[in-house]
């Protein structure tokens, strides 16, 4: 019985779908399909039941389930133990990340990395929290900074507060809005990709918001607003910098408290990368160890 052969098992067990398991071991159907099998053979017992719907466990697929995790829990105990000098540790830690390089401190956590993990590097990606909380589901992130509520497959450290305010044209007249009410027959920019952003603003302004243009990017959102195209949602810091440029004017109606998480999956936190760069993110941000 192989290893690999058991991260695949593992991995159709948890998404139902050889497709999807693919890809988040980056490999093919074909091979995927190639390790059940030959695991049923060794076992003498189907572990699947196939239907169009996908693929679900059978009993002795539950059972085997079990002894799949803490199987390679060991293995992972026996990395660990090998690489318990983080000097040691080789890898490349893909992150997902929703603020500026600069709000997100980058530049330290590359320097602290230097000095503590020299042999791991960082692949960046900045995107919005709905695609980094997919992404690291799917295995094309290894972790990231994320808004809102952590899901229950994750763990993550709080590591500060934003405040987050709406922005509109400098040209618009802020007299006229006095509630809430007031903004909801005006164009928005919203965020798209499963924010919660546009969640918190349906909540207060209703599911018929005008909005014809959706980006998680917060410059283009800003370069767009001020073009006149719209209001949308910007981090406090960014829109006061803005609005002393005479860019933009800022709306305060709405203004509201958002917690920015790090976060990685729960089933690979033990990983030696990823462990590595839990502990050096919670030093970057002064949390507890």
């Amino acid at each position: 019985m192989e290893f690999y052969h058991l991260r695949s098992f593992v991995a159709v067990a948890e998404i139902g779908n050889l497709t999807q398991a693919a890809k988040r071991l980056y490999t093919t159907p074909p091979a995927i399909s190639a390790h059940i099998k030959s695991l049923e053979e060794e076992l003498a017992t189907p572990l699947f039941i196939r239907s169009n719907k996908g693929m679900s466990l059978t009993d002795k697929g539950q059972l085997l389930l079990k002894k799949a995790y803490l199987t390679l829990d060991c293995a992972l105990d026996l990395v660990n133990l090998a690489a318990n000098n983080q000097h040691e540790i080789i890898g490349t830690f893909h992150l997902g990340i929703n603020l500026t390089a600069k709000q997100m401190r980058l530049s330290e956590l590359v320097k602290n990395l230097q000095e503590n993990c020299p042999g791991i590097s960082l692949d960046i990606h900045q995107q919005s929290t709905g695609i980094t909380i997919n992404d690291i589901r799917e295995h094309r992130l290894d972790g990231g900074y994320i808004f809102g509520a952590i899901p229950d497959d994750f763990i993550g450290v709080a590591v500060m507060k934003k405040k987050i305010t709406t922005i509109a044209p400098f040209s618009f007249d802020c007299s006229k809005i006095v509630t809430q009410a007031d903004l909801c027959i005006h164009q928005w920019i919203m965020m798209g990709d499963y924010c919660p952003f546009d969640d918190f603003l349906k909540d207060k302004l209703g599911n018929n918001i005008p909005s014809t243009i959706k980006t998680s990017d917060e410059t283009s959102r800003l370069e767009l607003v001020k073009s006149g195209l719209g209001l949308s949602f910007l981090e406090i810091e960014e829109a006061l910098m803005a609005e002393t440029n005479k860019q933009v004017r800022i709306i305060s109606v709405l203004d509201f408290p958002a917690t920015l998480y790090f976060v990685v999956a729960k089933n690979r936190a033990r990983e030696p990368v990823i462990s590595a760069l839990m502990q050096e993110v919670k030093i970057l941000w002064d949390l507890e160890l």
